[in-house]
């Protein structure tokens, strides 16, 4: 029994001891995967640039060289936030600047963590970028740009010029220079129809989005619901809008459109001359659209009266009794307040901007110098091609080159839309531009 106890003593020492001496020459994982001890561990501060949960696999680009490489990931990695704690594989976002341990000859991750030095800017609107100068614009103040800084939305990879004005992201600044564009709010599009009677107006919908009513528009706006404030000539209604990234939004405008009316002018004397809007109107009856008007009516020996009207309702009438100008040898102009009218008429220039029946002024766009020199969009062939949300025409397609920052939208239909920023400068020279072919949206279902 003795000999029996002592030989089981003895075995049980036995393996304790090999049990340590082996324990320095494995790492064990929680996922149960060894590896022999030996191995150098290699530091890098990268962006995330790919992440393939499917295969394990991690791509990072080299902050300082640019370069990209593959490193596989395994439970055992432990992913730390800037708050030391451990947020695992699904706290890890494409254009996150990290830094990196890892083995270099078998290209394993040990552990990541999010550098701490990095400047993250959030909710940043309206960034400007120029690609071709290496730099972005954010309230004014201009951040250079690496050759090889990259830009995701939720994951996917974008080209850097897919980055709209009206997105919302963040910026990742590395050593003063930027380096990653992540887009937490992405962009859709809104199309007018139904809107010939506002032609020439102003819509107003989303983040700024303030522009020109055109026949044929395609307008970028940030995702989300808004209220669509459409107006001319004074005359203004409004429509509550959803706008989803990447789709195209339809509004119809025929429910709001803008009704007419019809004015009948009398004046004495009877042969005076009238002019509405600087066009004679020779019958004195004047019908269109709801809105202000401008009227100047002329008769020799007459004082040249000068003004505005207003059509509000379908029929109106206005009386205007011209003064006798006892001096012929000067064109003088009586004020509106003069005249013998039904409704009183406003003499003066139009004021600026439209307003809302609501009585607010929107905004108009400012105005772009327009250079001698043009733009041209070579590819891809035959889409349809917006500058700023107002058709230019199909690639290839040129048309005169303005300065500032415009968004080119390319359309096809059955395909996905894109959109991209370019900057233009008064630099003497003409400027072309090729893009990626469209998506077929068949091909995405397939």
């Amino acid at each position: 029994m003795r000999k029996n106890v002592l030989l089981l003593s003895f075995i049980l020492l036995l393996v304790i001891v090999c049990g340590c001496g082996d324990s320095g020459k494995i790492k064990v994982y929680d996922n149960t995967e060894t590896l022999p001890e030996g191995h150098k561990e290699t530091t890098m501060t990268a962006v995330v640039t790919r992440l393939n949960a499917d295969s394990d696999i991690i791509e990072f680009m080299d902050c300082y060289s640019g370069k990209c490489t593959e490193l596989s990931y395994h439970g055992g990695v432990s992913i730390i936030n800037t708050y030391g704690k451990d947020v695992g594989l699904s706290g890890l976002t494409c254009g996150s600047v990290v830094d990196v341990v890892y083995y270099y000859d078998t290209s394993r991750l040990v552990s990541i963590s999010m550098n701490e030095n990095v400047l993250n800017i959030d909710d940043v609107s309206k960034l400007s970028v120029d690609k071709a100068n290496s730099k972005a614009v954010y309230k004014g103040k201009s951040y250079e740009m690496y050759d090889y800084a990259v830009a995701f939305d939720e994951n996917e990879p974008l080209d850097i010029m897919e980055v709209n004005t009206e997105d919302k992201v963040t910026l990742s600044i590395f050593n003063g220079k930027l380096i990653s564009i992540r887009v937490v709010e992405g962009h859709g599009y809104v199309r007018l129809y139904n809107h010939d009677t506002y032609i020439g107006g102003m819509v107003e919908v989303g983040n700024d989005v303030i522009v020109p009513v055109t026949s044929d528009m395609l307008v970028a706006v940030r995702e989300g619901n808004y209220t669509l404030r459409i107006s001319k000539n004074g005359y203004s209604d409004s429509k509550d809008i959803a706008v989803m990234k990447g789709n195209e939004t339809r509004v119809d405008i025929g429910s709001i459109a803008i009704p007419t009316g019809t004015v009948t002018i009398y004046v004495t004397p009877s042969d005076a001359k009238v002019y509405i809007d600087n066009h004679l109107d020779e019958d004195h009856v004047f019908t269109a659209a709801y809105g202000e008007y401008s009227l100047r009516i002329e008769a020799d020996g007459y004082k040249t009266f000068r003004g505005k009207f207003n059509i509000t309702e379908p029929v109106k009438s206005y009386k205007f009794t011209l003064k006798e100008n006892k001096d012929t040898s000067t064109d003088t102009t009586t004020e509106a307040t003069t005249a013998t009218t039904t409704e009183k008429a406003t003499n003066g220039d139009s004021s600026q901007g439209n307003t809302s029946s609501s009585g607010k002024k929107t905004t108009e766009t400012t105005e772009k110098a327009e250079t001698n020199n043009k733009i041209t969009i070579k590819s891809p062939t035959g889409v349809g091609v917006y500058l700023d949300g107002e058709y230019m025409g199909e690639a290839p397609v040129t048309f005169p080159k303005t300065v500032g920052t415009h968004t080119v939208t390319l359309y096809k239909k059955g395909y996905l839309i894109k959109s991209y920023t370019i900057q233009s400068t008064d630099n003497g020279k003409d400027d072309e531009y090729s893009f990626a072919a469209l998506t077929s949206v068949l091909n995405m279902n397939e």
